[in-house]
C-alpha cells in the first residue's frame, strides 16, 4: 500500500487499471484483491489528486481485460494450481470453489464469482478450460464486472468518506485507532461466528488398487486439484515411529530383531517375518491398523476446514483388511496384471515372480471393481489417466453433495456439557437437547459439576438421547467425570476412590481436559489417571490454548485408551462444538465402549468470550 498510494498520484488511472487486470490475468488476486487499491484511489480522488471517473473507467476496463486474458490462458491449457506450494494449494482450492459455483449456476457463476474475492481470480481460468464460448463468457463477464464495479466503488466511497469525516472531527491518529478497533472487532466477530456453528462435514474417500496399478499417480492428480490427501503408508510409519506405543507393541510381539541400530523399525526385516506367515501378518495388522485409523482421524480433523468437500486416503489393502466401512466412498485404480508386472519391473526393479507372489496375497482387480463405488482404468497413457481421474473426481464431488444431505447411519455424541445444575451455568437442559438435535448431535452427556439430579431426570425422559453423568471435583482439586451413574458422588472424593465408585455403579470413568490449568492440574495427575480411566478426553472446545488437546491425544495413545470429545458447553450455543462419531448403538456403557473402538473425533475451539458467560452465571448464582 505504501508503494501503490504515491504511484496512483503519479500514474493515475493507468495503475488502477493495471492492478485490476493483474488480479485475474497474473493471479495476483490470490494475494491482493483489487479492493484495497480502489479504496486508496477513491480516497485520493476525493482529495482532488486524481479524477474519480477515470479511476472507475480504468478499473472496469482493466478487470475486463484481465478476465479475458485469464480465459485465454485456461482455453490454451496452461496449468494452474499445480505444485505443493501454499499459493498453488490456495489456487487449487479456489478452483474447486468456482467449479461448484459453475455446476450450480453455469454461466451466471461468472457473475457470482466476480463478487467473491480470490474466487474471481481463478474463475476466468476455469471458464476457459470448459466448453463455454468466449462470446458467452464475455457477456456474463461484462455483467459481472459491472455489478462488481458498483459494489466495489460503493464500499470504497463509503470507506473513504468515513475516513475523511473521522480525520476532520477526530484527527488522523484517533481515526486510525478507531479504524484498527473496528477491524479487530470484525475479525473477532467472524472468528467467533465461524466456530459457533456446526463442524464442517467432509466426505471420506478411500483410494485403493493392487500393486502397480498407479494409485500414486492418481493421488498426484487429485492433490494438484486441491483435494486433501493422505497415504496409509505415511500413517503406518507414524504409527511405529521411535518411542511410540505402536513400536513398543511390535517389539513385544516380534522381538528386537526388527529394529535398526538407531532404534527405528526395520521394515524390511519385519516384512520378511510376516510376508509368508498369515498369522504373523494378522498380529501385525491388529497392532498397526487401529493406530492408522486414529492417525487418519486426526488428519481429517486437521483438514475439516479445507474448502474441498471430500478428503482422500490411499488404502492399498482396503478390502483385504475389511476397512471399507470406515469410509463414505471408495475408488479403485485398476490395470491388467501384465501391465502391472511390467511397471513394477521398470519402476521398482521387481522380478516378475516376486510381483506375482505379492499379487497372490491381494484380492483380484475384477472383484475390487465390483466392491468399489468408482473405478479408474489405467491401461493407456498418463494423459488418459489424468482425464479419467478428474472425471471420477467430479462425479465423486457431486455424490459427496448428495451424501451430505442424507441422514448419516452414524451417531454423533457430545460427551461433556453442563446445565443449570452446575454452579457456573444457567442453560436449560431441554434447550441443550434441542440445540444438539439442530446440529445433528444424536446423543449428549450432561455432566454437571458435583450434581447428578437434572442429568438423571433428563435420562429418564429421553433414554436414547441422554447419558447421565457428573463431573466430580476430587480432593486433589482436579475434575473426573463419571458416565452412566445412578448415584451422586460427593465432591472432594479422591481420584482413585472416584474411579472405584464409578466402576461399582457400572459406569464409565472419563478423564476431561487432563492438561488444563487448575481443573486439570496442568497435567500433574494425567499419567496416573490415564492408566486408571476408561476414556481420555482428547478434544475439549473450551480448553485454551487448544493445543493442550494434543497432549491429551498423546496420553490416550501412550496408555492405549479410548478417545472422547466434548464441547464442555456452559451455554446453549456451544453444544456440538466437539463430538465423537460412532456406529449407532444402544445407550448403555458396554455398547458405548465398543463403539468408541472405531470412533472419529471432531472439534473446534470455542472463543474465549464464552468464559464470560460462565463468570456471569457464577455472579448471578
Amino acid at each position: 500500500m505504501d508503494w501503490i498510494g504515491p504511484n496512483i498520484i503519479i500514474y493515475g488511472p493507468w495503475l488502477v487499471g493495471l492492478m485490476a487486470m493483474m488480479e485475474t490475468a497474473l493471479i495476483v488476486g490470490l494475494v491482493l484483491p483489487t479492493e484495497p487499491t480502489l479504496i486508496l484511489a477513491t480516497t485520493l480522488a476525493m482529495q482532488g489528486h486524481v479524477p474519480l471517473r477515470s479511476i472507475v473507467a480504468a478499473a472496469i476496463i482493466g478487470a475486463l481485460l484481465g478476465d479475458s486474458v485469464g480465459f485465454a490462458i485456461g482455453r490454451w491449457g496452461l496449468p494452474s494450481g499445480k505444485g505443493g506450494g501454499k499459493l498453488s494449494r490456495l489456487a487449487a482450492q479456489q478452483r474447486l470453489r468456482v467449479a461448484e459455483l459453475f455446476e450450480k449456476h453455469s454461466g451466471y457463476s461468472i457473475v457470482v464469482a466476480r463478487l467473491i474475492p480470490f474466487a474471481r481470480t481463478v474463475s476466468p481460468l476455469f471458464a476457459g478450460s470448459t466448453s463455454l464460448s468466449y462470446r458467452r463468457f464475455l457477456l456474463f463477464d461484462f455483467l459481472g464486472v459491472a455489478v462488481w464495479a458498483v459494489v466495489a466503488f460503493a464500499i470504497a466511497y463509503t470507506t473513504a468518506r468515513g475516513w475523511q469525516m473521522g480525520t476532520d472531527s477526530l484527527g488522523t491518529e484517533w481515526t486510525a485507532v478507531l479504524a484498527i478497533l473496528i477491524l479487530i472487532g470484525v475479525f473477532v466477530y467472524k472468528r467467533f461466528t465461524r466456530r459457533s456453528y456446526r463442524i464442517p462435514e467432509s466426505i471420506s474417500v478411500a483410494l485403493t488398487g493392487n500393486i502397480g496399478s498407479g494409485k500414486s499417480t492418481v493421488a498426484k492428480f487429485l492433490v494438484e486439484e486441491g483435494v486433501p490427501f493422505v497415504s496409509a503408508d505415511e500413517l503406518a510409519r507414524q504409527a511405529v515411529k521411535p518411542g511410540s506405543s505402536g513400536l513398543r507393541e511390535v517389539i513385544d510381539v516380534f522381538g528386537e530383531s526388527v529394529l535398526d541400530s538407531d532404534g527405528s523399525l526395520n521394515r524390511k526385516a519385519l516384512g520378511s517375518l510376516v510376508f509368508k506367515d498369515k498369522d504373523a501378518r494378522k498380529r501385525l495388522e491388529s497392532i498397526i491398523h487401529p493406530r492408522i485409523r486414529i492417525l487418519r482421524d486426526r488428519w481429517m480433523k486437521e483438514h475439516q476446514f479445507d474448502i474441498s468437500p471430500i478428503s482422500v486416503s490411499e488404502v492399498p489393502l482396503l478390502f483385504e483388511a475389511d476397512l471399507q466401512d470406515g469410509f463414505d466412498l471408495s475408488i479403485v485404480v485398476s490395470a491388467p496384471e501384465n501391465t502391472r508386472i511390467l511397471r513394477l519391473q521398470e519402476e521398482r526393479n521387481l522380478a516378475p515372480e516376486d510381483s506375482r507372489q505379492i499379487m497372490a496375497n491381494q484380492i483380484e482387480s475384477g472383484l475390487k471393481e465390483e466392491l468399489a463405488d468408482y473405478t479408474i482404468q489405467n491401461d493407456l497413457g498418463l494423459v488418459e489417466l489424468r482425464s479419467e481421474s478428474l472425471d471420477v473426481l467430479r462425479r465423486v464431488t457431486k455424490s459427496a453433495k448428495n451424501l451430505k444431505g442424507l441422514e448419516s447411519s452414524r451417531l454423533k455424541i457430545d460427551m461433556h456439557m453442563h446445565s443449570r445444575d452446575s454452579f457456573d451455568c444457567r442453560s436449560d437442559p431441554a434447550e441443550l437437547l434441542k440445540e444438539a438435535k439442530r446440529k445433528g448431535i444424536g446423543r449428549i452427556a450432561i455432566t454437571d459439576h458435583n450434581r447428578l439430579g437434572i442429568s438423571l431426570e433428563m435420562a429418564k425422559d429421553f433414554p436414547e438421547e441422554i447419558i447421565p453423568g457428573e463431573e466430580v471435583k476430587t480432593s486433589e482439586g482436579v475434575d473426573l467425570i463419571g458416565l452412566y451413574l445412578s448415584e451422586e458422588i460427593p465432591k472432594g472424593t479422591s481420584l482413585r476412590k472416584t474411579c472405584s465408585i464409578i466402576k461399582e455403579q457400572g459406569g464409565i470413568s472419563y478423564l476431561p481436559h487432563p492438561y488444563a490449568r487448575g481443573k486439570g492440574g496442568s497435567g500433574r495427575y494425567a499419567k496416573e489417571m490415564g492408566k486408571l480411566v476408561d476414556i481420555v478426553e482428547v478434544f475439549n472446545s473450551r480448553l485454551h490454548p487448544v493445543t493442550l488437546n494434543s497432549l491429551a491425544e498423546e496420553l490416550a495413545d501412550s496408555c492405549s485408551k479410548l478417545r472422547g470429545a466434548g464441547s464442555d458447553a456452559h451455554t446453549v450455543g456451544e453444544v456440538g462444538r466437539a463430538y465423537v462419531e460412532v456406529e449407532r448403538h444402544s445407550n448403555d456403557p458396554k455398547s458405548l465402549l465398543a463403539a468408541l473402538e472405531f470412533s472419529q473425533v471432531r472439534g473446534v475451539e470455542s472463543s474465549r468470550i464464552v468464559h464470560l458467560a460462565s463468570t456471569w452465571a457464577k455472579i448471578r448464582k
